[in-house]
């Protein structure tokens, strides 16, 4: 398992009204009802106008903490893979063009077919970047953010260079959402080798183990606690933090994947 080791060299995220991760290291700790629901889109300018006018908010929010983490890490956009992960993925699209099959003469929209795969998001910032290095995308159920980086972390250590991991959920639509509730958020991780010199709290190890861990100095906020993809949040806020830490990356299970932040990791 020790092959299994990296260093994250950069950090993006996305949430409605929290623009970057600095906005949201910096929210308070108990904000007002419905403050982190202001209705906002990410930026998303790694992709071309003509590109990002014809995308979903899934794709805009992976495009945008993709290109905060390349940024971060000054890693070069054409020559890193790309993992994406994300549990229902393109899943709003998809409802779309099903609807539109119940309606006699509908015509299906082009735009709307190659808008509702689930590896969307890799086939549109691929494009923009010019990266030939290749992508993948995964869905894992609540354990996507622990088989992404499991992904990742085995690419670093067979030598394939630069990953970045986006990952990236919104909310379902009904009926399928059955009255469940959750704000969308996106996070992406820089990942390369380790090297002398590192930063200690970016370097990682993944392990398994018991999530016996204590609770995380910050709590995830109710309107992102349910996401199924929530697990990312308490990564990016334990390796911003810098201190050593050890992450439950499947915390909906009592032994999961885990990552250990650290000069001991």
């Amino acid at each position: 398992m020790s092959a299994l080791a990296f260093t994250v060299r950069g950090l993006g995220f996305w949430a409605p009204g929290y623009p970057d991760l600095a906005a949201w290291r910096a929210r308070p700790d108990a904000c007002p009802e419905g403050q982190a629901r202001e209705p906002a889109a990410p930026k998303a300018e790694l992709l071309p106008p003509m590109m990002r006018r014809r995308t979903s908010l899934l794709t805009r929010m992976a495009a945008e903490v993709a290109a905060q983490a390349l940024r971060d890490g000054s890693l070069d956009p054409t020559g890193a893979t790309f993992v994406y992960g994300s549990v229902y993925g393109e899943i709003r699209t998809t409802l779309d063009l099903l609807a539109a099959l119940l309606v006699a003469g509908e015509p299906l929209s082009p735009t709307k077919f190659h808008n509702s795969v689930h590896n969307t998001a890799a086939g549109y910032v691929s494009i923009a970047t010019g990266n030939r290095a290749g992508n993948a995308a995964l869905s894992a159920g609540r354990s996507t953010v622990a088989m992404g980086l499991l992904e990742c972390a085995a690419l670093v250590a067979a030598g394939e260079g630069d990953v970045v991991l986006v990952i990236a959920e919104e909310p379902l639509p009904e009926p399928l959402a059955a009255g469940r509730r959750w704000d969308p958020f996106a996070a992406a991780f820089a990942l390369s080798a380790s090297a002398p010199g590192d930063m200690p709290a970016r370097t990682c190890r993944l392990e398994h183990g018991a999530n016996d861990m204590p609770e995380a100095p910050r709590p995830i906020p109710p309107w992102l606690a349910d996401n199924p993809c929530a697990a990312a949040l308490t990564l990016v806020e334990a390796l911003a933090a810098g201190a050593p830490a050890r992450v439950a990356l499947e915390p909906h299970l009592a032994a999961g994947w885990q990552c250990a932040l650290g000069a001991g990791a």
